[in-house]
């Protein structure tokens, strides 16, 4: 049912309960509860008061041949209205509250472009938005509820505060065009959305402790390396120890097993014999404290024993081999190459303050001879 409010009109038509002037405006305050209520504007472009949707209408409401309203426009605690359409709406003197409706989930009002007032949209349901053609606000702008979309990309001045709360899927940065660049709220701007459930206090202790674990975990992977950085240099120093005391017990077996060295009239006559094959190769695969001396060189054929006239008498009790009584031994062709391999005279010396008496000489005898006789020239 339609209320009018009538104001006094002179020559006015009277058509059913409306009224209406011969410029398609009708007059007084208007309520809907059915689609039918909403039917008989149909002959109303202009609406000279405020229109009501009472808290009794359901379904779908439609409004379609409504332009304009010269007084406010409300929308306020219905349970099970479910679709509100204005579509040729354009201006609005007054202001629109749309608040309370737990069903509403779609509100359009295409072709808005002004309204005088305010614009409220509270307390409904998951409601989406569509004012695509709304240019000027000049009150206030409040929006709070589930929103999943708001439509508001011809906005260019909203007069009064702007605060703007979605719990719905709803994000802030769609309006950072109109914020930044086109400027359009001109009083105070907020605008929130819904939280993904975590306070900032816990979304900064997960932050801190993120940033804790990174640096225990670098922590532990410089001990581990260092670890085995030193792990790797007690290694290398206890095989470096044993290679040393190798050597050392190697070179203290080569002076045990060393003979003492040979007592001549010439320094040079000492002589160290050469170390057994199994320590020499034991001393070569090791790592030796001082380098290894070189090998002795071949003791000469003049130390050879057996030469009473190199041999020097000491101690009798001595064990040294080359101090003990051996026989003479026998030159051999090579080292007397005129001589043959028998038995070999010589002329005896001379004796001390006796002059010589003359020349002797060794007869050979026949070329093939075996003996020799002292032959005397005088």
């Amino acid at each position: 049912m339609i209320a009018l409010g009538i104001r006094s009109i002179s020559r006015l038509p009277l058509t059913g309960n409306r009224v209406r002037d011969d410029s398609s405006s009708c007059s007084g305050n208007v309520s809907i509860t059915t689609q039918k209520d909403a039917d008989a504007l149909n002959d109303c472009e202009t609406i000279n008061g405020s229109v009501v949707i009472t808290s009794a209408a359901s379904g779908s409401i439609s409004i379609s041949k409504v332009q304009h309203i010269h007084g406010p426009f409300t929308v306020e605690g219905t349970s099970s209205l479910n679709a509100i359409s204005v579509s040729n709406l354009e201006t609005v003197s007054g202001s629109i509250a749309i608040t309370n409706n737990g069903a509403l989930n779609s509100l359009s009002l295409a072709n808005l472009e002004s309204i005088g007032g305010g614009l409220s949209i509270r307390g409904n349901g998951g409601l989406t938005v569509a004012l695509g053609s709304l240019e000027k606000i000049n009150g206030n702008l409040m929006l709070t509820g589930n929103f999943n979309q708001i439509s508001l990309s011809s906005l260019e001045n909203v007069y009064g505060k702007t605060q703007i709360q979605s719990s719905g899927s709803f994000s802030c940065s769609s309006l950072d065009k109109l914020v930044s660049e086109k400027h359009a709220f001109k009083g105070p701007f907020s605008c929130s959305e819904k939280e993904s459930g975590l306070s900032p206090g816990a979304k900064a202790g997960i932050a801190v402790g993120v940033i804790i674990g990174v640096i225990l975990i670098v922590l532990l992977i410089w001990f581990c390396i260092r670890r085995q950085k030193k792990s790797a240099g007690l290694a290398g120093v206890t095989a470096a120890g044993t290679a040393v005391v190798v050597g050392n017990d190697i070179e203290k077996g080569d002076e045990q097993e060393m003979p003492t060295s040979i007592s001549n009239s010439s320094p040079s006559s000492q002589v160290s014999p050469s170390p057994p094959a199994d320590v020499e190769a034991a001393a070569t695969s090791s790592i030796p404290r001082k380098p290894v001396s070189p090998p002795p060189q071949a003791v000469p054929a003049a130390l050879v024993p057996g030469d009473r006239a190199s041999r020097i008498l000491s101690n009798p009790d001595d064990p040294s081999l080359f101090l003990r009584p051996m026989p003479m031994r026998q030159p051999s062709e090579s080292e007397v190459p005129m001589l043959d391999s028998y038995n070999v005279h010589e002329a005896p010396p001379a004796e001390v303050g006796r002059s010589q008496e003359g020349l002797f000489e060794l007869d050979a005898g026949p070329v093939r001879g075996t003996h020799q006789q002292v032959m005397h020239h005088g």
